[in-house]
């Protein structure tokens, strides 16, 4: 089983270096030194929030046969990807301690900033390394926090880092101390300058905050849709605000469902117009099923209503919202029958409204979990895994706002172990970055694939070094001209957060 507190590997990954050019050295000072080995202070496990969800509801998505698949061994070992190469990854993180969540964003003139997780076994701190182009990755700090309850232990969780034109990056994360709820906080990081001091987004807390997502439009406009339990209803709700540290935050709003229930893992997806579209499932406790549920935002209407995509009577899970241009709109969702799940989508018209369900392949077997891309000038790439015969692979579809989808294409076509947790991001209109894990013999690896148009997908490039039982849960980033970072967990022998550059 995973250890989802052992953390990895952050890759830079740029598309201009992309090409038959010979492949360079790092710049000096790429990897900087670790720090020193610290013993935790406290003995215990990590500490982590026991939701009250029901146990019907957890039992029937745990059933979900999303996962089963034979493994064979590896034939290959591709390391060479279009004439460029990943450099050997290096590991930032403080020996000793238990790291977790790496975060990163790229501003336009190719900075990138990633923030972490390290417990030391009483309290969970954030930590940060900014990266320089041609210089590297500084050595990694401790950021200051706020704390109102200095004796309390202090727990910080689920941090994002968003980035703007200017090269400023806004790092975001939940952060509780002792038995108090959890509370959505805010620092800026400016080049050259470093962080200004935390605050928190919201005045007056709401409730206990247990997940949280992040987008920011080409304006600057963010977007935050995050979930919060409410002791007094026992149920567990979406809200969402708007705003700048510059300008300030909107009142928050919650934008699902009055019946009460348990509205779980919002997903936010921002058009490049600034459409936005927010998606997550909710346990009915009148029905005793799960829902698919979507709520838009524009300029002139603001949010709309709650609405249930999905049919009633049938288990829907793992949300993606994909928001398009002029307020046209993508929802997927997965779908668990009688013995299969499959992977459904509605689409969205101004004017028009929600047009019918449409499965996104019409094979039987089990594919759940999409993810897609921004949309850019009108296209998306969308991912998911794909069982059939016992293998789980990846699939891929583009999907375009005007043409509408276009062919089925594996990634990686060949059977080489379980594939989960992909991550897609467009490079350009037609281009599109992947990662994902892959399972085989109880060893895990984070594979990667460039699509260009013409060529499909090409081969698959290993970011780790070392198969390991730890490695996993990739993340991928990407600024505007096709500069991106990918993340994951990875364990080994000196577990850390480490990173890589695609050259």
């Amino acid at each position: 089983m995973r250890n989802p507190v052992v953390t990895s590997l952050l890759v830079m990954l740029s598309l201009a270096a992309c090409g038959s050019d010979s492949p360079r050295p790092p710049p000096p000072n790429f990897c900087p030194e670790r720090p020193v080995y610290m013993a935790p202070r406290g003995p215990g496990q990590l500490m982590t929030r026991s939701r009250p969800l029901p146990s019907a509801f957890l039992a029937r998505r745990a059933s979900l046969p999303l996962l089963a698949a034979a493994r064979t061994r590896d034939t290959a070992e591709p390391t060479e990807w279009g004439g460029s190469w990943w450099a050997s990854p290096c590991l930032m993180g403080t020996p000793g301690l238990e790291v977790a969540t790496p975060r990163v964003g790229v501003a336009v003139d190719g900075r990138a900033l990633s923030v972490w997780m390290e417990w030391d076994g009483i309290d969970e701190w954030l930590w940060f390394s900014e990266f320089v182009p041609q210089t590297g990755w500084t050595p990694s700090e401790r950021m200051k926090l706020q704390r109102d309850f200095p004796d309390d232990p202090i727990r910080v969780r689920q941090p994002q880092v968003v980035a703007d034109a200017d090269g400023r990056m806004l790092a975001l994360w939940l952060q509780s101390e002792g038995s108090r709820a959890a509370e959505l906080w805010f620092a800026e990081h400016l080049p050259g300058e470093g962080w200004r001091p935390p605050a928190r987004v919201l005045t007056q807390p709401l409730g206990d905050v247990t997940f949280l997502q992040a987008a920011r439009d080409g304006a600057g406009v963010l977007t935050l849709a995050w979930t919060q339990f409410d002791g007094d209803t026992l149920s567990e709700n979406v809200w969402a605000t708007r705003g700048a540290p510059s300008t300030g935050w909107d009142a928050a709003r919650r934008i699902d469902t009055p019946v009460p229930g348990f509205s779980v893992e919002p997903q936010l997806s921002v058009s490049s117009d600034g459409h936005v579209l927010v998606g997550w499932y909710r346990f009915d406790e009148m029905e005793g099923w799960s829902g698919a549920w979507f709520s838009r935002w524009s300029y002139t209407e603001g949010w709309s209503a709650a609405e249930r995509l999905s049919p009633e009577g049938l288990e829907s899970f793992f949300v993606e919202p994909l928001a398009g241009p002029g307020g046209s709109a993508l929802a997927m969702w997965s779908e668990g029958g009688v013995a299969n799940v499959s992977l459904w989508a509605r689409r969205y018209v101004p004017g028009t409204g929600w047009g019918a369900a449409e499965k996104v392949e019409e094979a039987l077997g089990s594919s759940a979990m999409a993810q897609a891309s921004a949309e850019k000038d009108g296209r998306a790439m969308v991912v998911w895994p794909r069982a059939r015969s016992g293998i789980i692979r990846l699939s891929a579809r583009p999907y375009d706002f005007t043409l509408g989808w276009r062919e089925r294409v594996d990634v990686d076509p060949s059977p080489l172990g379980g594939v989960t947790d992909p991550q897609v991001v467009s490079l350009s209109r037609t281009q599109a970055l992947v990662v994902w894990t892959r399972e085989k013999d109880g060893q895990f690896r984070v594979g990667s694939s460039r699509y260009t148009p013409g060529q499909g997908w090409g081969r698959t490039a290993w970011l780790d070094t070392v198969p390991s039982s730890q490695n996993g849960f990739p993340q991928l980033s990407v600024n505007a001209t096709g500069v991106g970072v990918a993340t994951w967990l990875h364990g080994g022998e000196v577990p850390g957060v480490g990173l890589s550059v695609f050259q």
